[in-house]
């Protein structure tokens, strides 16, 4: 165990700052990553630190036909060097970037929640003040109740009860607004 402490990279995930950052939604899935990661942890430190020795001088001694193939293959097995914990920075440079993204939409989510708590606490306070619901006349309906209900001598509206948008083109409004636009000029009232 002592020998693998070198595998080991020496900062581990903050699992409790991860689990606060994330919705009760993903707990599940903290778990199951929680889990793959101590599993991994596991089988990498059972290996031992250093790449095992092998004794090329006795394979030489046992298969001497094959001592060209047994050179080559010594000289490519000391060259091999793999260094623990080195990212590609290509690599990097797209982590850096992804930082870059997860913290521009946790920045948004932040402003958008505080805009939410400025919002909702305008709606408190135009409760707080309101009547009670049983003191509600018709005044107070489309005060506090604009979009269900309208009070034509402030609202520039057209009644629409039945909410098929007379309301959301101006098309409408703007032909009944004068009734003189009715009027057909071949249409003379002499009579």
């Amino acid at each position: 165990m002592a020998q693998a402490v070198k595998r080991v990279s020496t900062t581990s995930v903050n699992w409790r700052k991860l689990a606060d950052r994330l919705t009760s939604e993903h707990a599940a899935e903290l778990n199951r990553l929680k889990g793959q990661n101590s599993s991994f942890s596991a089988v990498v430190n059972q290996l031992p630190a250093d790449l095992p020795k092998y004794d090329f001088a006795a394979l030489k001694k046992e298969m001497p036909g094959h001592a060209a193939v047994l050179d080559s293959l010594q000289k490519q097995y000391n060259a091999i060097k793999i260094p623990y914990g080195a990212i590609p920075s290509s690599y990097i440079k797209e982590i850096d970037e992804w930082i870059k993204y997860n913290d521009a939409r946790i920045s948004l989510h932040n402003d958008k929640t505080a805009d939410g708590a400025v919002e909702a606490q305008k709606v408190e306070e135009k409760w707080a003040k309101a009547p009670p619901v049983e003191h509600f006349d018709r005044q107070h309906f489309a005060e506090y109740f604009p979009h269900l209900f309208y009070d034509l001598r402030y609202q520039e509206r057209i009644p629409d009860p039945c909410n098929i948008g007379l309301n959301e083109t101006p098309q409408l409004k703007e032909r009944f607004s004068d009734y003189k636009v009715l009027r057909r000029a071949d249409k003379v009232d002499d009579h």
